[in-house]
């Protein structure tokens, strides 16, 4: 492996402060970090650019800009596009509502700057498009079918909205019904990106939820593996430890 200082120059065009700072007071746990760093984040069963979207998605959701800013630069190097992006961002909203997109919409204006300045064309990569399921759910029927016809029953959650203010569960089944769809992302990458805020977060809950949504989409259990492990970069182990529980 290089240089860790080297190998951030690379990445960023300078080293962080941060990772000056590290490399001052203890450089065997900057060389220890971008190991795992690296470790992590190659192509395996999930590739790069998914790895650094589910991280945009994740410090989003947490509302943590440099982070933010920091993968959405390695989500364009890997090969993202601002529609992709944009997708990514706009489900987190399923998990931790409307804050995450207004924090997500400086991904967006850091990647449109980003790519203009390094002469990527805004759609440098192709994408395959998908055909997109805008079914609007009319009533409080249709809703609990679409939860029956996903998890095989309707969970507590549901039924427990459905007595309790159905109208709110009518709106957010088709605010899930439209993002959790094939687009310019699969449905299943945006399982994962859920997958990967709820771990990063320690909620035991969400992360069942969204894994049991990442394998209806054909989610393999090293994918998902690989999800929690990319957590771990930016919420450490603790991500580890409540994602592996989910682990078959």
């Amino acid at each position: 492996m290089t240089n860790a200082i080297d190998f951030f120059t690379k990445v960023y065009g300078k080293a962080p402060d941060w990772v000056v700072k590290m490399n001052t007071y203890n450089p065997e746990a900057l060389e220890a970090y971008t190991e795992l760093r690296h470790g992590i984040l190659k192509d395996g069963a999930l590739s790069r650019k998914e790895k650094e979207c589910i991280l945009v998605g994740i410090n989003a959701a947490r509302r943590y800009e440099r982070s933010m800013i920091y993968h959405t630069q390695g989500a364009v190097d890997a090969g993202a596009t601002l529609e992709e992006l944009a997708e990514i961002l706009s489900v987190c909203i399923l998990s931790r509502g409307l804050p995450t997109w207004l924090e997500g919409i400086k991904s967006l204006a850091f990647a449109a700057n980003y790519m203009k300045e390094n002469d990527y064309s805004m759609d440098h990569q192709e994408t395959e498009i998908q055909s997109v399921n805008k079914n609007e759910f009319k009533n409080l029927n249709d809703c609990l079918e679409y939860y029956r016809s996903m998890f095989g029953s309707e969970p507590k959650w549901v039924t427990d909205l459905a007595e309790y203010h159905p109208d709110a569960l009518l709106h957010y089944t088709n605010l899930r019904n439209v993002n959790l769809t094939d687009g310019k992302v699969s449905r299943k990458l945006k399982e994962l990106v859920l997958v990967g805020i709820n771990t990063s977060e320690r909620y035991p809950e969400g992360i069942r939820i969204h894994t049991e949504g990442a394998r209806s989409c054909g989610a393999t259990e090293a994918e998902l593996a690989e999800c929690h492990l990319t957590a771990v970069l930016t919420a450490g182990i603790p991500a580890w430890f409540e994602g592996a529980d989910l682990l078959k």
